[in-house]
């Protein structure tokens, strides 16, 4: 930026700050006055003005006043109206309210209100939620968010883009749902990844642990990470640009227009990220060596779209057209990789349709479906290939290939893609219920490699096709008082599959792949409350992944087909205790530990071969876990939080694979996977800390720690293959303007410049800085207004 720039951006924020008209910018909580729970969804008027708001999931609002003497009423369904008279005389800025509960009979039945997070949090999985208090307005990415938390870990191979992997208490990949509102996107990932959805899209994301709800549908062992997006207001505007180190851009946009007399909603939004991710690394296989990564461009667009019907027979039917179109070039780590590079565009739309008493009283329905066409390409044609030195080598083929895989690549790879997921929910009466899930999924693939044909003499890819149909059906047990509550599922798996393999020798002909299997599921969850602020929570699970495209199909250029996989199966056991004074006490504590034990059977690993790779069953894994997390606001002004979580993988197998012959690592913690991590942080915020009205700001400070653990099994002590330890420290800033209408946020990750390795020992970037400008435009036209006969 540069000096002109500068100034005028200071002068941009000088104005912002100090240029504001006379107005005061009252805030609060609204708290049941018994519970004293946050009570979302208060409606909030000035009676002098008639302007208003609505208080948000946890109970609190802002409120402009161009008046300091004024009446504010608060009124909500279930609860006594309130007015307060607000007066210069005061001189206060905050004001919370207690609210009564209008009690209401009906069948002895008493109906009180919580916030969507808490909710999920006393539901009787293991399950974590970090709410849109957690996410807003920071320069965060989902990944780095989830990194904090407990249990979870994310595995990067690079910068902006690269390949990473989740972990759910050490179980990774396709083992982990990854879902959109509940719509499992899984074998989309090759092209949407989970940084691809904006911060300030996201009301919040919840983290399965153990045991996965069925009407998630899918395919989930291990755990699952849902996102759920905000509703906007009638009218709203988002815009908001991010600028970071690597010359890394990112621009995102959301517009919504409500016509609610025609029960009409129109959205559109986008985003567009480049990234050079050109930092410097430190070879892990050249001792010290210093490379210049300059071949490692990542480009995106994003482009989404969305159309909303009230007023039809469903209470809601949306159609949504998604664009998606990646470049992203290969960065060399054992050798200097200047051309290859991958091209992906995915074409999606999506149709959902809801109602409630779905012909008949307490049926509720939720069906989904999405077509999707992807084409997935990568290009690796170099004649030549390059060591760190400069020195070049002829490839192996004179058809080109500078990744080492002896072949040259120019593919194209199509494919088409349905899903459906249909639930259907009936609440019998207030303790029983039952929830019916269907999940289908057809994948047909028409690959195309002629330049691999060439290279290798013989035809290597082949068209396929896959459909796959889980089954589930939950039932929910809760007693009256609603100390107790079980859920107890089973599911059914079915899966074909059918392509042509030839052998990688080229000996003998072209054999047909076809195949079909089944297999069963079950779980069970239940949560105890012991008192109003005290859960237990027990599960057990025993559960399969059936495998996905990828692993059976392979991906058509450097993946194999795998046909003989076996589903996996985990056993799991999950026992838990939250504590949560949240909305009943001045540092609204939360406290919670969870222990675990799982076994994995027939383990999918990714395994290289001489001409390609191939997913093939490990064998058995046994896991022992504990984790703990605490939040609190440790004063009104400071908000503090820490968990640690021990995971002890080991490989269980008592024999190698497809032999008899003792395996060398049984007992042997498992490689590539942290066991010992922790995160601590804390968030100082204050209204109008630098004088003027209408302003917040946020510092915070996030630490990390990953103890030192094994790329690679270890069965000598020469053979030492560690990543090493790394404790990381990020901090940053969010200041709002305007009344929550202009943010300006900053972050410096990894302060101390930390050398942090991940993924094989795989350098990952080192001190960053990142900048970003948001501003929202938005009406509350829709917002409800108070009967004139409260106002009186």
């Amino acid at each position: 930026m540069t000096k002109n720039n500068l100034l005028l951006f200071a002068v941009f924020l000088f104005v912002c700050t100090f240029n504001i008209s006379a107005q005061t910018l009252l805030s609060g909580v609204v708290r049941d006055s018994k519970t004293m729970e946050p009570i979302p969804g208060v409606n909030i008027v000035v009676k002098e003005t008639q302007k208003g708001t609505v208080t948000n999931q946890d109970g609190k609002y802002q409120l402009t006043l161009s008046s300091i003497n004024c009446t504010i009423l608060f009124s909500s369904v279930g609860y006594e109206s309130i007015r307060k008279k607000v007066s210069s005389k005061d001189d206060k800025t905050t004001l919370n309210i207690s609210m009564e509960e209008l009690v209401t009979q009906i069948n002895e039945v008493k109906v009180t209100g919580k916030t969507k997070a808490r909710e999920i949090r006393e539901k009787a999985m293991p399950v974590s939620v970090i709410s849109v208090q957690q996410l807003q307005g920071t320069v965060n990415s989902i990944q780095d968010v989830l990194t904090k938390t407990v249990g979870v870990t994310i595995r990067s191979s690079g910068g902006v883009g690269s390949a990473s992997r989740l972990s759910v208490r050490g179980l990774e990949g396709k083992r982990i749902g990854f879902f959109i509102e509940e719509t499992p996107l899984n074998d989309q990932s090759d092209f949407i990844d989970l940084n691809d959805i904006p911060i300030d899209m996201i009301e919040r994301i919840e983290i399965y642990k153990g045991v996965v709800p069925a009407k998630f549908g899918g395919s989930s062992m291990g755990g699952a990470v849902n996102i759920v997006l905000k509703e906007y207001p009638d009218r709203y505007g988002d815009f908001s640009y991010t600028l970071e180190s690597f010359n890394t851009h990112k621009i995102q946009t959301i517009l919504k227009r409500n016509h609610k007399e025609k029960g009409i909603v129109f959205g559109v939004g986008g985003g567009y990220t480049y990234a050079d991710n050109d930092y410097t690394m430190e070879s892990p296989h050249i001792k010290g060596l210093k490379i210049k990564r300059n071949h490692d461009k990542f480009k995106k667009i994003l482009i989404g779209g969305a159309f909303e019907a009230t007023k039809w027979w469903f209470d809601e039917v949306e159609f949504e057209p998604v664009f998606l179109d990646t470049y992203r070039e290969i960065q060399g780590i054992e050798t200097d990789i200047r051309e290859a590079l991958i091209k992906s565009r995915a074409y999606i739309l999506a149709n959902s349709l809801q109602k409630t008493d779905f012909f008949a009283a307490g049926l509720d329905l939720d069906m989904s479906t999405a077509i999707a066409y992807t084409q997935y390409g990568l290009t690796d044609t170099a004649k030549v290939w390059y060591d760190w030195y400069g020195n070049s080598y002829p490839t192996t083929s004179p058809y080109g290939g500078e990744l080492g895989t002896r072949y040259a690549s120019d593919s194209d790879n199509k494919k088409f893609t349905l899903m459906n997921k249909l639930n259907l929910e009936y609440l019998i009466n207030e303790q029983h219920s039952i929830n019916f899930n269907s999940f289908f999924n057809l994948a047909n693939g028409n690959p195309e490699n002629e330049l691999r044909e060439l290279s290798l003499g013989r035809k290597t890819v082949f068209d396929s096709k896959m459909r796959s149909w889980v089954g589930g059906v939950t039932y929910d047990f809760r007693t009256r008082d609603d100390k107790f509550l079980n859920s107890f599922t089973t599911r059914y798996y079915l899966y074909t599959m059918y392509t042509k393999n030839s052998n990688i020798y080229g000996i003998g002909e072209i054999e047909d792949i076809s195949l079909s299997q089944s297999d069963i599921g079950i779980s069970n969850a239940l949560r105890y409350r012991f008192r109003s602020d005290l859960l237990g929570k027990f599960s057990a699970g025993y559960d399969v992944r059936i495998p996905s495209e990828t692993e059976l199909l392979g991906d058509g250029y450097s993946i194999t087909a795998a046909e003989d996989l076996l589903p996996e199966r985990n056993t799991n056991i999950n026992l838990g205790l939250l504590y949560d004074r949240m909305g009943k006490g001045t540092n609204n504590l939360q406290l919670e530990i969870g222990m675990y034990y799982m076994y994995l059977e027939n383990m999918i690993r990714f395994t290289k071969g001489f001409l390609g790779a191939q997913y093939q069953n490990f064998g058995e894994m046994r896991t022992l876990g504990i984790e703990a997390e605490a939040k609190a606001d440790i004063v009104p002004w400071l908000y503090g939080y820490a968990n640690v979580t021990f995971q002890d993988l080991r490989d269980a197998r008592k024999y190698k694979e497809n032999s008899t012959v003792v395996n060398p690592t049984k007992d042997k913690r498992m490689p590539n996977i942290p066991y010992f991590l922790a995160n601590a942080g804390l968030e100082f915020h204050k209204a109008n800390l630098f004088g003027g009205n209408g302003q917040n700001t946020r510092i915070f400070s996030d630490v990390s720690f990953i103890e030192e653990y094994y790329y690679d099994f270890e069965v000598t002590t020469n053979a030492k293959r560690r990543i090493p330890r790394s404790l990381s420290v990020d901090v940053g800033f969010e200041h709002s303007f305007l009344f929550q209408r202009l943010f300006v946020s900053g972050k410096v990750k990894n302060l101390t410049d930390e050398r942090v390795l991940s993924e094989f020992n795989r350098p990952l970037p080192g001190r960053s800085f990142g900048i970003k400008l948001r501003y929202l435009f938005s009406s509350n036209g829709g917002q409800k207004k108070i009967r004139k006969e409260n106002m009186n």
